[in-house]
């Protein structure tokens, strides 16, 4: 255990989910779901395709809403947990979407503008910040991701592992308590999956807390403090990569891992 996750024990969740369930039509694809990421903690969940990890991510960046459970982020409650299911307050919404980053899988830049616009715009238009502060914070994620000289190219100029560092560099732009990684080192070499590594961990002892989703085992068993497996909507083991990982003890999560590829 780091001792990032030791200070983190006595603090306040930066994002906190309880009892959360999501359906499309008929279709359950998250039973009382309960999850909870401390600051200074890197947690992973893995799981088979389909097992709702997507929707899950999608419900916790608020691109999707839970029928039912409550949610928050640290002391913002996004929902509370009404009769006839969850209830999500706006204001809180628009407050909690100010806690949080992703780096989607696909990066999801701005095709048409540069490097340092797609960086500098969302600080600047969306938290009214000045903009020339925030072009100078801009250089310096900048060179804080290696991309130093990149800064006025556009999108379709840079390798994938570039864009994925600029969309980082995006997200870290907005000062978030939590980051999230949708399979953060699907398409990278292995000297570019260590940088990601090194990255995740320096943001896990700043403080910030970190919730990967991934189908990558080798790098969830390296970067993560805890690991959650997610099966059919179900988180049904938890616990330290070790623990689930090395050791599980669900037959669903050992049945997942025995054909697992690193």
């Amino acid at each position: 255990m780091t001792n990032s996750t030791i200070d983190a024990q006595t603090q306040q969740p930066a994002v906190c989910v309880n009892n959360a369930r999501k359906a499309f039509g008929d279709k359950v694809v998250l039973h009382d779901v309960s999850l909870s990421i401390m600051p200074g903690e890197v947690v992973s969940i893995i799981g088979p395709s389909g097992a709702g990890k997507s929707t899950m991510l999608r419900c916790l960046t608020l691109l999707d809403t839970y029928d039912k459970g409550e949610f928050s982020y640290g002391d913002i409650k996004v929902t509370t947990q009404g009769p006839h299911g969850a209830v999500y307050d706006k204001q809180a919404m628009k407050a909690a979407r100010m806690r949080f980053g992703i780096v989607f899988q696909n990066y999801n830049l701005f095709p048409h503008y540069t490097v340092m616009k797609n960086i500098c715009d969302a600080p600047v238009v969306v938290q009214g910040r000045d903009k020339a502060e925030v072009e100078a914070e801009a250089r310096e994620l900048l060179k804080r991701v290696d991309l130093t000289e990149h800064a006025d190219k556009v999108p379709c100029e840079l390798s994938g592992g570039q864009q994925q560092r600029v969309a980082i560099a995006r997200a870290l732009a907005m000062h978030p308590d939590v980051m999230y990684f949708d399979e953060a080192t699907s398409a990278l070499d292995p000297k570019l999956t260590a940088d990601m590594h090194r990255l995740i961990r320096e943001f896990a002892a700043s403080g910030m807390a970190v919730g990967i989703v991934t189908h990558e085992m080798g790098f969830a068993r390296e970067v993560s403090d805890r690991v959650c497996f997610l099966i059919d909507g179900t988180i049904v083991e938890e616990g330290t990569p070790e623990e689930v990982i090395e050791h599980p003890k669900d037959p669903r999560t050992k049945a997942f891992l025995a054909h697992a590829q690193d």
